[in-house]
């Protein structure tokens, strides 16, 4: 009996095509013991091993089914799949070029080819691969998903949205897709569109970290007398950014829940402590259901609050209050005669921390001024770039070795706080300066890394009024922005002109 016409592999392959993969495997693993010789299952197998990430086994189940068949279609393919993920990208695009030999029209391996491509930043050659597998098939979207993000980094917006657009309309429920329309129309202050595909992201990147879903969400902001319950999601700087527009959630006619990241709840009872309709708890506290109301996500109160530029004029440009003792204690150990600014360098993001980071040395110019006393607000343990500065360049950053930047808000708020100015990368401490009030010089990618609400072609950020945004004028070169950071920095050598910043 042919494969195709037996009961328990076509059960298998359904079973993979939902994913299911522990249990196809087992099906094709029986399946083979009666058929050992059979190149296909040999495939399969491997397959439902590097779906379930055991990659040892899966190269050594495709080995053996090229060992069978040498130019078995989709070997090659899973083969360069599996060195990709093992993170060797040469022996991968080696793979990839068999398979092509091999299936010249097969679109699928021309995608993959094109994403190792784009992991080794070589946007040409992805671009190229991406463009090819389109051109084999009109209809695949993963390729214009793709091509869309190299074109949103060369600034092509207008042709970026429209490749996105086509491929949600290809693919159901293509949530990467939408991920990236989320951002591309926030980037671009579209914020209307941006916010209506940013509600996906819960079926994406935080898949299951949705909460009180029995709960209706809150999707009228003319409401009046109802409880509501505003909880956290994605990570401190971002909880930070969201925490901007609850000054005027709170004007509204009803009660408050606000939850948050337990590193933060203090910080937020203070900087609220005049709010009468509202009770911060940290995301590790129980919360009593029974008379919520409505439920929103914080990152969902944009869709609410802030649908137009003309939402963002803020009057305020601090909403988040340092701990005053804690923060005068800090300014007289920092004390120098000299201009306190606090600097943070690099980013321990996962995939894009790499683009948002500037190395320490790059900072020399800057470090190298007279009149600036420098003080670390990086976290993490950052004394052997300081080491090396101070060492090979007699330039001191000052740092608070008993402080725990991670863990410490409250302490990191008061160091922030005590500095003049503070010029950072685009991290958490962007979001701690904003929220002081603190003027702040903020160093951003031209698109590789760049964030969507650095907004496209801003100065000023509009949602911390005293960050001011150096933008690269190209992917990875921040000579250009140091240059000008110093240029303003230079204007000033006294402390009490920092009001002209």
């Amino acid at each position: 009996m042919s494969l195709n016409k037996d009961r328990q592999f076509i059960q298998a392959c359904q079973l993979a095509d939902q994913g299911r993969f522990v249990e196809s495997l087992n099906i094709f693993l029986d399946l083979e013991k009666n058929d050992p010789q059979e190149a296909t299952l040999k495939l399969l197998i491997a397959t439902s091993y590097f779906e379930l990430k055991e990659y040892a086994q899966a190269m050594d189940i495709t080995k053996k089914c090229l060992e069978l068949s040498p130019n078995h279609h989709q070997a090659h393919h899973l083969l360069g799949n599996i060195l990709r993920a093992l993170k060797s990208p040469q022996d991968a695009l080696k793979a990839y070029d068999e398979e092509i030999k091999i299936s010249p029209n097969y679109p699928d391996v021309l995608n993959d080819k094109g994403i190792l491509f784009f992991k080794l930043a070589r946007d040409d050659e992805a671009l190229e691969s991406f463009e090819k597998a389109i051109r084999l098939d009109a209809s695949y979207a993963d390729p214009l998903h793709h091509k869309a993000i190299i074109l949103k980094r060369r600034a092509q917006f207008e042709e970026a949205k429209t490749l996105l657009h086509k491929a949600i309309q290809l693919k159901k429920n293509f949530y990467e897709a939408f991920a990236e329309l989320a951002n591309l129309h926030l980037y671009l202050l579209e914020f209307k569109e941006g916010w209506e595909f940013y509600k996906t992201r819960f079926e994406s990147e935080l898949k299951g970290q949705k909460k009180f879903a029995s709960i209706p969400a809150w999707t009228n902001k003319e409401l009046q007398g109802k409880t509501i319950v505003l909880y956290d999601e994605q990570g401190i700087g971002d909880q930070i950014l969201y925490g901007t527009i609850l000054a005027d959630v709170f004007l509204t006619n009803n009660n408050f829940i606000v939850i948050t990241d337990p590193r933060l709840t203090s910080v937020f009872k203070r900087s609220f402590s005049k709010v009468k309709n509202t009770v911060f708890l940290g995301s590790d506290d129980e919360v009593d259901t029974s008379a919520i109301d409505y439920q929103l996500a914080i990152g969902d109160l944009g869709q609410l609050f802030r649908t137009s530029l003309n939402h963002f004029i803020i009057a305020d440009h601090q909403y988040l209050i340092a701990d005053r003792s804690r923060a005068d204690a800090y300014k007289q150990k920092l004390d120098t005669g000299k201009i306190n600014c606090g600097i943070s360098w690099k980013s321990s993001r996962d995939t894009i921390g790499s683009d948002k980071s500037v190395a320490l040395k790059e900072w020399l110019p800057i470090l190298q001024l007279e009149g600036f006393h420098f003080i670390d607000l990086q976290h993490g343990d950052t004394f052997n770039e300081r080491n090396t500065i101070q060492h090979e360049r007699q330039i001191k950053i000052t740092n608070i070795d008993e402080l725990d930047k991670f863990n410490d808000i409250e302490g990191l708020l008061a160091l922030i706080d005590a500095c003049d100015i503070v010029i950072t990368t685009s991290n958490v401490t962007a979001h701690f300066a904003g929220s002081l009030g603190k003027q702040t010089f903020l160093m951003v990618p031209f698109a590789k890394g760049r964030i969507w609400y650095w907004h496209n072609d801003m100065h000023h950020s509009i949602w911390y009024p005293t960050i001011k945004i150096f933008s690269q004028d190209k992917n990875e070169i921040w000579a250009p922005v140091v240059k000008n950071i110093c240029n303003e920095l230079q204007k000033f050598s006294k402390a009490p002109y920092l009001s002209q910043i």
